[in-house]
């Protein structure tokens, strides 16, 4: 039998990425996708050129990712890029890309991954690992950014465009951000005198609270998953952060009223003035000047133990589709969109971009100046747990960290609850 050119490219791209998976450690027994003991998975052999397709969530830094394309486009007549964008829904973008991979489909080449789901694409066998003839260069990335991207030690997506929180706080009260909680809650006092909350955050039962805890548990130096993505890593680091919240809650430090916020309830009661203290993300530097509190407000990295804390990293990341038929051409365009004038695309378009550098262009901080605060931001933050099996290992981690709030657990009986379910994430 002759094999066509396609087919010859697909079986060198299979062999290859069977064995990266191998050697990555991963496993595949989760029923829900054709991953690593398929022949057809992951990546390459170095050949493949030619148009390709990237696919993306609907979103307003689509806006940048088009002008990319189009210096890329203008200098590569043969290798055109075109841009799909897909729902807005989360889940609807998901189920539309899994749908090609468990189909082998060639129709995607470039993906657009929330880095929580960047380690599932992976384990899956959906992406090709960047290393060998598809490794890019990472030098001058934020390095949160490239662990964001990277599972069992093997980056398989390309950081994109990232996020981090700011702890916000009102000017008009306080002379100077807390870079500690000891010292937030050393200003909680003058929150009582005005007759509003100290600190509110993200604390109703979705993701978000997954990430307003996780941030803490990591000040504290503590974890939830360990490197591998499928064992769990709670210690007494764990316990110390998840105490302090639930402590919070019970000190009045933290409104019970918090409990229902996401970031839209918790912005506007910040907003409304409501709360001397505020955690959220970049967004609200700027909505923020259209509210009750226009002008009486600063920003500064989260708290910390005895220093400034840590961010959850927010983001998207860019991997090369598994069936790609041309990976090559997938790979360069990944670099080519961290270029310093692509990156620049992303800062002009409200996006935080993730080569350091940007952050440091004088145009750019005349622009947005909240650009400083936000390196600070990024260069101390930590992606959510790297695991194949993310959102039943998130929803372990609030689904409990909410019981304990709520006093129905105890903090033990929580992360032993956590635990269980990380161990279980897979079944």
């Amino acid at each position: 039998m002759v094999l066509n050119t396609k087919a010859m490219r697909r079986a060198a791209i299979a062999a290859s990425a069977a064995a990266a998976l191998v050697l990555a450690g991963c496993s595949s027994d989760d029923g829900g996708s054709d991953s690593t003991t398929t022949g057809d998975t992951a990546s390459a052999a170095g050949e493949g050129r030619g148009p390709i397709t990237i696919v993306e969530g609907q979103d307003p830094l689509n806006a940048a990712l088009e002008s990319i394309i189009a210096d890329w486009n203008a200098e590569h007549p043969d290798e055109q890029v075109t841009f799909k964008p897909l729902a807005k829904e989360a889940n609807d973008q998901y189920d539309d890309i899994a749908q090609r991979m468990q189909a082998k489909s060639d129709e995607y080449d470039l993906i657009a991954v929330d880095v929580t789901n960047t380690a599932e694409f992976a384990a899956n066998g959906w992406l090709v690992p960047l290393e060998g003839e598809y490794a890019i260069d990472t030098e001058g990335l934020l390095p949160a950014t490239v662990e964001s991207g990277t599972y069992n030690g093997t980056l398989y997506a390309a950081p994109k465009n990232t996020n981090g929180a700011f702890l916000y706080y009102r000017t008009d009260l306080v002379d100077k951000a807390p870079a500690t909680w000891e010292e937030l809650k050393a200003e909680c006092p003058k929150a009582e005198e005005a007759g509003i909350a100290c600190y509110i955050g993200q604390f109703k039962n979705y993701e978000g609270l997954t990430v307003n805890v996780t941030e803490i548990v990591n000040a504290f130096g503590g974890s939830f998953v360990a490197e591998d993505g499928l064992t769990p890593a709670i210690d007494d680091k764990t316990a110390e952060g998840l105490q302090f919240i639930v402590d919070g809650f019970e000190d009045g430090i933290i409104p019970a009223a918090a409990q229902t916020y996401t970031e839209g309830e918790s912005q506007t009661a910040f907003g409304n003035g409501e709360a001397l203290f505020l955690r959220t993300w970049p967004g609200f530097y700027t909505d923020g000047e259209s509210s009750s509190i226009a002008g009486n407000y600063g920003i500064a990295v989260l708290p910390g133990i005895d220093g400034p804390g840590v961010s959850t990293l927010g983001g998207y990341n860019v991997g090369i589709s598994a069936f790609s038929d041309a990976p090559a051409t997938a790979r360069d365009f990944l670099e080519f969109m961290q270029t310093r004038q692509s990156q620049m695309y992303y800062a002009e378009a409200g996006g935080a971009p993730v080569l350091a550098e940007v952050y440091d262009d004088p145009a750019i901080l005349e622009q947005y100046p909240y650009f400083s605060t936000l390196k600070e931001v990024l260069e101390a933050a930590k992606p959510r747990p790297a695991s194949p099996y993310y959102s039943a290992v998130s929803k372990a981690i609030s689904d409990n960290a909410y019981a304990a709030i709520r006093g129905e657990k105890t903090v033990q009986q929580a992360l032993d609850d956590t635990k269980a379910g990380i161990e279980t994430a897979g079944n």
